[in-house]
């Protein structure tokens, strides 16, 4: 009981190292609101730094995502959003599922009441169109393929819980989670805190042509139709950075759960007795 208490103090404090560690948007450098856009969901310094955390009273899951103009920022269609990064965005096969940035909105899963249960699908998500756009520069923009590229503010709902640099397997669709309950949920995300992932690597030309950008530092959404909210936009981060994070989760559970450790309560026991 003590070593799983231990990896769980453990892996909540790889959470929150993951969710320190991660980079996020730093900068807006344009906004424009379109149409249909709530006065309170204009300021878009909202889709800056970490996703929203708390909620009222309590963590901010997939069945309570993010909803106040304090959190986030609305993009109506016609509308747009271009933010910037301190350090720049590597595009790196080896990053979970080849994604190298995650868009957090504020879609959340609906909520049968009488069993705590979703059929997968979807409370204020974007159900028109969107598309991103990627730069080294700030002055020579590409679109992220429209067939690969999913629309903003869709799959998957923020978990608090789960780390933001960690990507969600996009092979799921939300058919993938009906029928489950809140630790089914988080059981598929597998560790990540949710939102849509992008790959660098979709980046293409005005003609359709695949183009080669080893790193970005600024990301554009433009919507088309429908409304997006943006919560905030995280880098996914280098594999060592990971591993680092990981090797810390370790050295936590074997210092905290093995006996013979200093911090084992047994041993405290018996130094305090012993004293």
């Amino acid at each position: 009981m003590l070593a799983i208490r231990s990896l769980g103090l453990a892996s909540a404090s790889l959470v929150i190292c993951f969710n320190g560690l991660a980079q996020y948007a730093g900068s807006v450098v344009n906004y424009t609101a379109g149409s249909g856009v709530g006065a309170s969901f204009m300021d878009p310094s909202h889709a800056l730094g970490s996703p929203t955390v708390y909620i009222g009273y309590q963590n901010a899951d997939p069945f309570n995502p993010p909803y106040q103009g304090t959190d986030l920022v609305s993009v109506g269609a016609g509308g747009s959003l271009t933010v910037g990064f301190s350090s720049p965005i590597i595009d790196d096969p080896t990053h979970p599922f080849g994604l190298d940035f995650i868009i957090f909105g504020n879609s959340g899963f609906i909520e049968n009441f009488s069993t705590g249960t979703t059929d997968g699908s979807l409370l204020g998500n974007n159900t028109g169109s969107t598309r991103v756009w990627v730069s080294a520069d700030n002055l020579n923009y590409y679109q992220l393929d429209p067939a690969r590229a999913p629309t903003v503010d869709g799959l998957y709902p923020t978990d608090a819980a789960g780390a933001f640099s960690q990507p969600v397997n996009p092979a799921l669709s939300s058919n993938s989670f009906g029928g489950l309950d809140l630790a089914g949920i988080r059981s598929l995300y597998n560790g990540s805190g949710g939102g849509t992932g992008y790959d660098i690597s979709w980046a293409e030309d005005g003609s359709g042509h695949s183009v080669l950008l080893p790193s970005i530092s600024f990301v554009r959404v433009d919507v088309l139709s429908g409304k997006s909210e943006i919560d905030a936009i995280s880098a996914v981060p280098e594999p060592g950075v990971c591993h680092l994070a990981i090797c810390g989760l370790v050295i936590l559970f074997f210092r905290y759960s093995l006996p013979g450790s200093a911090e084992h309560p047994v041993r405290g026991l018996s130094r305090r007795t012993l004293s």
